[in-house]
């Protein structure tokens, strides 16, 4: 198996909802949206989904949490400590949630949370040890 992720998918009461913030909140353009149910945002290295936990339910015969702050977050990392701070207050101004306002981080960054419209956190930090290209990918340094 090749080491990737090819889709990250959120289940979301409300996909309209959420669809809305990322498109018309965040500016991002939807690529594919073939039912009510689902919406698919083409992302650098991979695809981005939102999908309702009801329809996910039925496809998988089991209930799915409702608790969207568990151990999974998404990060969203900028070029700058400037950039984290028009993002973070593009993404309040979007209908997101201000969790943790943007600080330095403990690890050497500058990072902040929000709480996007069905409740999932999104990190928007900048990490000044990692590369991000011109394409917007991220690229870790050596393994030491």
């Amino acid at each position: 198996m090749e080491q990737r992720i090819s889709m990250t998918t959120l289940a979301v009461p409300d996909v309209a909802q959420a669809r809305r913030f990322f498109e018309e909140g965040l500016g991002w353009k939807v690529n594919a949206a073939p039912s009510p149910d689902v919406v698919f945002f083409q992302v650098i290295g991979g695809v981005f989904a939102l999908y309702s936990r009801e329809a996910l339910e039925r496809e998988i015969g089991r209930d799915v949490t409702k608790d969207t702050t568990g151990a999974i977050t998404l990060a969203w990392n900028a070029r700058s400590e400037q950039e984290v701070d028009a993002i973070f207050q593009k993404a309040v101004s979007a209908g997101a949630d201000p969790v943790k306002h943007p600080e330095k981080a403990f690890w050497g960054g500058y990072s902040s949370y929000v709480g996007v419209p069905g409740g999932h956190l999104l990190e928007i930090a900048h990490n000044p040890f990692w590369k991000i290209e011109a394409d917007g990918a991220v690229t870790l340094p050596p393994a030491q």
